[in-house]
């Protein structure tokens, strides 16, 4: 079991960060009220040897969770559900990422899918070998979440669902109105959560409005799944004060770059392939973002949201 980390940032919300394998890390999120929800659960393994230390600390266990609630459906945020779910937690995600909770192959097919639009194809089996190590066995869920929805935690602590896809179709926010706190996850992507690296976006189209729409709720402060990067250095995992409008004035700066480097890149090679056509989009932007090329010699994370905005260009 791993040693206990554990940051309180509010009276009732605990941060519980969680590192998985390829340098990534995850925060879950511990808010008390009445009742204890976890908000994402990391990767396989991450409830049992993090937030298990983490509870013991201020006297609790695994089973003193009542409710999981998934920001969204992706391995980082949901791999430990099945071990939240045997401690006896009830399970929410938004209905429209509600296949990611029961179907292991659907991460195994998008990752293929992108991959393979950009050229990857040897790098698919790798990749789909790391899913399955970090994904639990499927367990689904027991409330599909919506738009509005409000999960009570107990008089004073009444988190509301706000829909916010882009991330994935089925990403939310949670908003602690009382305590201006918005739980994020991965809603609002700044400049990516990897150094050089890019936004993780499965549906571009669908993000201007979703930063606008978490913005609208006015929080002070954000609790983010990541560390996610700004111009100089870290806006999160918990900004507050000034660095709060920073997050969704440089989300959208990135995503306009991203969307007109694209656009770019169709037009200087019409007939271009989708790895050609990713790669020169990376490269009119790689020195304004000082990218890398850790994705198959795209940018970290490029596999994901490269094909993403390609097709949203209409490819």
């Amino acid at each position: 079991m791993a040693t206990a980390s554990f940051e309180r940032v509010h009276d009732r919300v605990y941060r519980v960060p969680v590192p998985f394998e390829g340098g990534g890390l995850t925060n879950m999120y511990l808010v008390r009220g009445a009742k204890t929800a976890i908000i994402d659960t990391a990767v396989l393994g991450g409830p049992t040897d993090y937030l298990a230390p983490a509870l013991a600390s201020i006297g609790l266990g695994l089973g003193s969770v009542d409710y999981v609630l998934n920001t969204h459906g992706h391995m980082d945020h949901l791999g430990g559900n099945a071990e939240m779910k045997d401690a006896g937690a009830e399970i929410s995600i938004h209905k429209a990422d509600v296949e990611r909770s029961t179907s292991n192959q659907s991460h195994l097919d998008r990752a293929r899918a992108g991959m393979e639009m950009l050229g990857l194809h040897e790098r698919v089996a790798a990749r789909e070998a790391q899913l399955l190590r970090l994904l639990g066995r499927e367990v689904g869920c027991d409330r599909e979440l919506d738009d509005g929805d409000i999960v009570d935690l107990g008089p004073d602590v009444k988190l509301t669902v706000i829909h916010t896809p882009g991330h994935t179709p089925g990403s939310v926010c949670y908003y602690w109105e009382a305590a201006g706190i918005l739980i994020t996850g991965d809603s609002i992507q700044v400049r990516g959560s990897r150094v050089g690296g890019m936004p993780v976006l499965e549906d571009p189209s669908s993000y201007p409005a979703s930063l606008a729409k978490a913005e609208s709720v006015g929080a002070t402060t954000l609790c983010m799944g990541h560390a996610f990067k700004g111009p100089d250095g870290d806006l999160g995992p918990v900004p507050t004060g000034a660095n709060v409008a920073a997050v969704y004035r440089e989300s959208l700066a990135v995503h306009e770059s991203w969307a007109d480097a694209i656009r770019q890149a169709f037009s200087d090679l019409p007939n271009g392939s989708g790895g050609e056509r990713g790669f020169r989009a990376a490269e009119l932007l790689r020195e304004k973002y000082n990218l890398g090329d850790a994705d198959g010699g795209f940018p970290g994370s490029g596999s994901m949201t490269i094909p993403a905005y390609l097709r949203a260009a209409g490819m």
